[in-house]
């Protein structure tokens, strides 16, 4: 089931969302606007959401695909280069390129994204799915990003996976992608976010999109309050290590198109990292308005369950996306574990409003050289969290 409101998480304990005072409010809204009477599911009604498997949009690789994703690996191993030298010239894909370069449009489309199913059926060794993850998607997006690079972190590749709190105890901070319960609905820091399933978990662990136009187009019929609150600024805990809090919208909109920059961890906090005490409390409208945003996201999710083998690229900005809780058995080789890379392309710079590209673009300011493949499964730092 996808996970739900703000509640669920115990992000805000004070925020009483059960109490007499505010189901009555909600009561009072449904009575005064039939809008918010028939979005009864936005409002934490769980049997109301069900997201549909079938509406991913998927590409299935043909043997030629695979025969050129398995000649593009070899050669590039013949080669001894480092993994930042991977790009589109070093694993050629002579015509499996046009489709990934058409992919990349359908990820900046209504669509928002595409699964790409078929490698599970060539036995690559770890490092080779390393590499077949970066070079197919250096094929739809050729840039990679340094998402913890305010943090002095040149890391491109991270592990979304459960670790122990063994591997805590030198970053003092243990994200909630390197944790197995659910994840809410957020955005990630970059363009397109692109993840590689090496391996599934026993149970669990589904993962959903929700597509940035619904909700926002949602959330303004239902509650225009809480959509003029979406776009004004928030104050969140910044990543950088010259500055405490960062100040931005949650919403942009360029053209009559919405773009989301939704950081839970530096917007909420987590159990295990609050909000600093230093940054004002969010206003009782900002928590109601992160509430209706996790639900009227569910609503509209479409649920995907990985298959060992999956890539799954997408529009960071354009899309949400959220995790079921899982349950690993490490035994039998069941262990969830996801390659994350975010990465940029060469599409039309408008296509991202001017003041998200000024926030986004630092991330892409290095050379190729200077990025940090991290094979191993080491925690995210803070500063590349979400």
């Amino acid at each position: 089931m996808v996970p739900h409101a703000t509640r669920d998480m115990g992000d805000f304990p004070e925020w009483a969302f059960d109490t007499p005072e505010y189901e009555k409010k909600i009561t009072l809204q449904k009575q005064q606007d039939p809008r918010v009477a028939r979005a009864d599911g936005l409002y934490g009604n769980r049997d109301a959401v069900s997201p549909r498997e079938d509406q991913a949009n998927v590409m299935i690789l043909t043997d030629t695909d695979l025969e050129e994703v398995k000649c593009a690996v070899i050669g590039f191993e013949n080669r001894n280069l480092a993994l930042n030298m991977i790009n589109p010239m070093t694993f050629p894909l002579p015509t499996l390129a046009p489709k990934l370069g058409q992919a990349s449009e359908t990820i900046h489309g209504d669509i928002g994204h595409v699964l790409i199913r078929g490698l599970d059926s060539i036995p690559f060794t770890y490092l080779q799915k390393v590499i077949v993850h970066t070079g197919l998607t250096s094929h739809i997006a050729g840039k990679r990003a340094m998402t913890g690079v305010e943090g002095d972190d040149p890391t491109v590749l991270h592990h979304v996976t459960a670790l122990s709190t063994a591997y805590f105890e030198y970053s003092k901070y243990q994200a909630p992608s390197n944790q197995a319960g659910p994840l809410l609905f957020h955005n990630d820091n970059g363009h397109i976010l692109s993840l590689f399933t090496v391996s599934q978990s026993s149970e669990g662990g589904d993962f959903y999109l929700a597509n940035v136009n619904r909700i926002w187009q949602n959330i303004r019929d239902i509650r225009p309050d809480l959509a003029v609150a979406l776009t004004e600024d928030w104050i969140s805990e910044s990543p950088s290590k010259v500055r405490n809090f960062d100040k931005r919208p949650i919403v942009f909109i360029e053209n009559d198109r919405a773009f989301m920059y939704c950081s839970r961890v530096r917007i909420s906090g987590t159990p295990m990292r609050p909000r600093p005490n230093y940054l004002p409390p969010l206003s009782n409208v900002q928590l109601e308005a992160l509430d209706l945003l996790q639900s009227t996201a569910s609503a509209v999710a479409i649920k995907l369950r990985f298959q060992p083998g999956d890539l799954l690229a997408f529009n960071n900005h354009g899309m949400m996306h959220a995790r079921d809780a899982f349950i690993d058995q490490e035994g039998s080789g069941q262990k969830r574990h996801l390659l994350r890379l975010i990465a940029k392309d060469k599409v039309d710079p408008s296509a991202v409003p001017q003041p998200l590209q000024q926030i986004l673009e630092k991330l892409y300011n290095h050379e190729d050289r200077d990025e940090k493949f991290d094979i191993f499964k080491n925690p995210f730092m803070f500063a590349a969290g979400h």
